[in-house]
C-alpha cells in the first residue's frame, strides 16, 4: 500500500509540474494560442517532467501517461503511476480552469494522488487529508459536467433533480470545485481516460467525497483498455440521487 512518501511525491511532483507549466506560459506570452501551440508544448514538457521525476524517485514502478506511450508491462506490475502532465489543455494560456494530476494505483485502486490547479494557487492531496468545506447554500445543488456533455448529462440531472448545471473543461478542476464546497457533485455520463479521473478520484475519496460509475459500481484503474465508463464525485447524500438521474446512461 501507499506511504507517507508516496502522499508527499504525487504532491511535490504535481505543484512542481504546475508551477513548470505557468513559468512556461509567462515566457510564451506573445505565442499562446497559434496552431499547435503552447498547449501542446505544455503538454509535452509536463509529461517529460513528471517522467523523469518518477524514474528518479520511483525506477521500480510503471508509468501511465496521457502524454506517453502505453506500455502493456503496467498490466502486471503492482505499482502503476497514472498521470495527465496537463488537463483541461484547452484552457492553458486562456483561463484558470487546467490542473494537473498524479496518481499511485495499487491493485485497481487510487491509493495515493495529486491534483495541482496552479490558477487557484492549491495543490490538494491524498495525505494531508483535504477537507471539503461544504459551505454553498442553496435550494438547487450545482452540478458541474463537461462543456461536451452538458445537453446530455446536464438535461438528464436538471430533469430528474431539478439540478443547476454548469461546464467546466478541466476534470480535476470539476473535481476539486467539489473539494472546495463549491459545487455539490461532478458528473460525466460518458467515457473518460484514467488519467482524466484517477486523482481526483483518489483526493475525492480522501476527502470523504462518494466517486463512483455512472451505475453507482465500485471504480477500478489500471485496465488493458484505460477508460473509466462514466464518472461521479459527489457530496455522499446525492449519490442515489445523482445515480437515479443517470440510469438512462448506465
Amino acid at each position: 500500500m501507499a506511504n507517507a512518501s508516496d502522499h508527499m511525491l504525487a504532491a511535490r511532483i504535481a505543484s512542481e509540474t504546475g508551477n513548470l507549466l505557468v513559468e512556461l506560459l509567462e515566457q510564451h506570452e506573445d505565442s499562446k494560442r497559434p496552431k499547435g501551440g503552447i498547449e501542446y508544448l505544455g503538454d509535452r514538457t509536463a509529461h517529460e517532467f513528471i517522467v523523469d521525476q518518477l524514474a528518479r524517485h520511483r525506477p521500480g514502478d510503471a508509468v501511465l501517461s496521457e502524454e506517453g506511450y502505453d506500455n502493456p508491462s503496467r498490466l502486471g506490475a503492482d505499482r502503476v503511476w497514472i498521470v495527465d502532465p496537463l488537463d483541461g489543455s484547452s484552457d492553458y494560456g486562456w483561463s484558470a480552469t487546467w490542473s494537473v494530476h498524479v496518481a499511485l494505483v495499487e491493485g485497481g485502486r487510487a491509493t495515493a494522488g495529486a491534483v495541482a490547479v496552479p490558477g487557484w494557487e492549491t495543490t490538494w492531496a491524498t495525505e494531508p487529508t483535504p477537507r471539503p468545506v461544504m459551505s454553498r447554500v442553496a435550494e438547487k445543488p450545482l452540478i458541474l459536467v463537461a462543456r461536451s456533455r452538458r445537453n446530455v448529462d446536464g438535461r438528464l440531472l436538471h430533469a430528474a433533480i431539478d439540478a443547476d448545471i454548469a461546464a467546466i473543461s478541466s476534470a480535476g478542476v470539476k473535481a476539486m470545485a467539489v473539494v472546495r464546497g463549491e459545487a455539490d457533485a461532478y458528473v460525466h455520463g460518458g467515457y473518460l481516460y484514467e488519467w482524466d479521473s484517477c486523482a481526483p478520484v483518489a483526493v475525492a475519496l480522501a476527502a470523504g467525497l462518494s466517486a463512483c460509475r455512472v451505475d453507482g459500481s465500485a471504480l477500478e484503474f489500471n485496465k488493458a483498455e484505460p477508460t473509466t465508463d462514466g464518472l461521479v464525485i459527489c457530496r455522499p447524500e446525492l449519490r442515489d440521487d445523482i445515480v437515479g438521474a443517470l440510469a438512462p446512461l448506465a
